[in-house]
């Protein structure tokens, strides 16, 4: 009998162990990742679909998401109305707060410019107060930061051109551009790049140096009839609904009517575009920088 209950108790005995290390395992356990896309930010509810689809592609891309506009206009607006937008600080507050180990920050600008610096310092400083939160924080690069990324997006871009436009129609593309001329390299090579691929192609900027007079100097010289506007921008928003495609005197649109060109508009950021999306998850997903320590990370 009593060898009957040593022999029980060393089964127990080993039933426990063996339940313990089902839960106490030598390997760490899997960091929680997040993803903040960072964006300037729209508080146009038509023009937030563009932001919206790119949401989307990344949740189905199986990535956890949140938003942290840089705008304190729209966040201050948007978070009137009870819409949760973050900045980038708070936007790290939370994952740290929410235990998130390891951050992917996706710049959602166009060109490495002053929004995109304005939100790597802002990162930057954050890391160096509170960067002990986190097992790694990286950083996806804009749109344009390689002629890889040009020539897909040239090509995402006319991808999804509206099939009545014919080879005599002219197309221009609104950037934003900045009146400081920051990311205008980058934009004028991305003009080239258009109208090397049709040369009745242009690419203009609401600042900086790509000029819309400059494009209606070259458009004189071409038989074209009929002219096609759109954004090259991230989301259709205020610059495309008014500059390019509005009823004032100054904008692009009544411009061109007035001399005698048929102007047709299509107001569809880029972030709606399922190529310039994946484009932008590619970018998520190569991102190797560690800004926590300055080393580089394996996934």
């Amino acid at each position: 009998m009593k060898s009957f209950s040593m022999r029980a108790g060393i089964l127990l005995a080993s039933l426990f162990v063996f339940s313990f290390s089902l839960f106490v395992s030598p390997f760490p356990a899997l960091a929680k990742e997040l993803t903040i896309l960072t964006a300037f930010g729209t508080s146009d509810m038509e023009a937030g679909k563009s932001l919206t689809a790119l949401k989307t592609a990344y949740e189905k891309n199986g990535d956890t998401v949140i938003w942290a506009y840089s705008s304190n206009i729209i966040r201050a607006k948007l978070n009137k109305e009870k819409q949760v937008v973050y900045s980038v600080t708070e936007a790290l507050d939370f994952a740290a707060e929410n235990g998130y180990e390891d951050v992917k920050i996706q710049s959602l600008h166009v060109v490495p410019a002053e929004e995109y610096m304005k939100i790597c310092r802002l990162i930057s400083r954050y890391m160096e107060v509170k960067g002990e939160n986190f097992n790694s924080v990286t950083m996806g690069h804009p749109l344009l930061s390689s002629k890889q990324d040009l020539d897909k997006t040239v090509e995402a871009v006319f991808s999804a051109l509206p099939k009545e436009r014919t080879k005599e129609d002219a197309l221009i593309l609104m950037g934003h551009g900045n009146d400081r001329g920051t990311g205008d390299l980058s934009l004028l090579e991305a003009a080239h790049a258009f109208h090397s691929a049709d040369p009745m192609v242009w690419l203009a900027t609401v600042e900086g140096a790509l000029a819309f007079d400059n494009v209606l100097a070259e458009l004189t010289q071409t038989n074209a009839k009929k002219v096609w506007l759109m954004p090259f921008m991230i989301v259709a928003g205020d610059h495309a609904k008014n500059d390019m495609a509005g009823e004032e005197e100054t904008s692009w649109k009544t411009i061109l009517i007035k001399k005698g060109y048929e102007v047709h508009t299509v107001l569809n950021g880029l972030g709606s575009n399922p190529k310039i999306q994946r484009l932008f998850i590619e970018h998520t997903k190569n991102s190797r920088d560690n800004i926590k320590d300055g080393t580089i990370i394996s996934r």
